[in-house]
């Protein structure tokens, strides 16, 4: 009998810890402290509704627990006491609320009166309250079926956050004053924009703990800080954002002008070559010779072509290759040239550049003049 009684005792053990294990973590509140408002939970008032009541004041305690930035406060007297002993009215009033405070040391407290909605009890219906030393108190409506009498239901842990949440607003807030040394700018809080800073600062409502700020600004190097906010409390970032030196745009004008030149030069060469090697033609003797044979009116590449002389006939196709790259080339490399000294003479070489309002216009103009005839430029300087 003592062996079976050890082995029971034994299994039962193993069974608890084995629970405790498997079972899954619960999402603790914050402890108190500086990042957690203590919130006192006043076990609920019913006249008739007592498991109800029970059930609800159990799970109103874990939405406060399991609530960001709250900490539940260590308070098991129950409404019902707390109004006896201080002789409150009903329904209870705010001067008994500030009463039962002092009793409770507390800033802030939930309180909640429920009954049965209905003669059939099958509803729940009541107010949850939650009073706030300095800022009142405000009120939620409870209506739920009665069937939720037991603390672990989860449609009733369902209500109880529900409630909880929309009487406190949800997470405590603190304020972040942010200033970057008097330059505006824009705000980022953990990646998100928020809106425009402006030159003197200003103050953000945040949730409570770490945050990281950055703030941008045209002409300056971003600056970035972590924040930590406390509930209720104002937290000063104060931001130092350094000027970077922007390099000045690119002249396009002068990249043009001077790519434009170059083309006209390098256009000019081949005409130049073209040239030379037409006047290397009419210079050769082989072609001097046949020529001065050729009678006087008629062509004397035409007549070496009739005549079958290929050397000759190789040495005119050249000429007249060279000639059409020296007709094409010298009008572009005149072209080219013009455009690009137009280009310099308003670009910023010259103090030129597109005017805006307030510039002085820049005494040196270039004009190109352009037609199938003539390729020229017109300079122009003003004293």
């Amino acid at each position: 009998m003592r062996r079976g009684s050890v082995l029971l005792k034994g299994w039962v053990f193993l069974s608890w810890l084995a629970a405790m294990v498997l079972s899954p973590a619960v999402a603790w509140a914050d402890p108190p402290g500086p990042n957690a408002l203590p919130v006192h939970v006043v076990s609920v008032k019913s006249d008739d509704a007592f498991d109800q009541a029970e059930a609800l004041t159990l799970v109103m305690r874990k939405a406060v627990r399991d609530s960001k930035g709250w900490s539940l406060a260590d308070s098991r007297q129950s409404l019902e006491y707390l109004a006896l002993k201080m002789g409150c009215n009903q329904p209870i009033d705010a001067a008994c609320e500030a009463r039962i405070a002092e009793v409770l040391k507390a800033d802030r407290f939930l309180w909640a009166v429920i009954s049965f909605g209905d003669d059939s009890r099958t509803t729940i219906s009541g107010t949850l309250n939650f009073f706030v030393r300095g800022e009142g108190t405000k009120r939620a409506p409870l209506n739920y079926s009665a069937n939720l009498d037991d603390a672990n239901a989860d449609a009733l842990v369902d209500v109880a956050r529900t409630a909880v949440d929309q009487v406190t607003g949800g997470a405590p807030k603190g304020t972040l004053k942010v200033s970057a040394g008097g330059v505006a700018g824009q705000l980022f809080i953990d990646g998100e924009p928020v809106g425009a800073l402006p030159v003197d600062g200003g103050s953000f409502p945040l949730t409570s703990g770490e945050h990281r700020v950055l703030v941008k600004a045209n002409g300056y190097s971003d600056a970035e800080a972590t924040a930590s906010v406390k509930p209720s409390k104002t937290v000063e970032v104060n931001l130092s954002l350094v000027p970077v030196e922007e390099s000045p745009p690119t002249d396009l004008r002068m990249v043009g002008g001077f790519t434009a030149i170059g083309l006209g030069l390098a256009a000019g060469g081949v005409g130049l070559w073209g040239a030379l090697e037409v006047n290397n033609v009419r210079n050769d003797e082989q072609w001097t010779t046949f020529r001065n044979t050729v009678p006087q009116g008629t062509n004397a590449c035409d007549a070496a072509e009739s005549g079958g002389n290929i050397a000759i006939v190789d040495q005119c196709d050249r000429a007249a290759t060279m000639e059409i790259i020296q007709a094409v080339s010298f009008p572009v490399a005149g072209v080219a040239v013009g455009v690009g000294v137009y280009l310099l003479g308003t670009s910023s070489l010259f103090g030129g550049g597109e005017a805006e309002e307030g510039d002085t216009p820049s005494a040196f103009t270039v004009t190109p003049i352009v037609s199938p005839e003539v390729q020229a430029m017109s300079v122009q300087y003003r004293f």
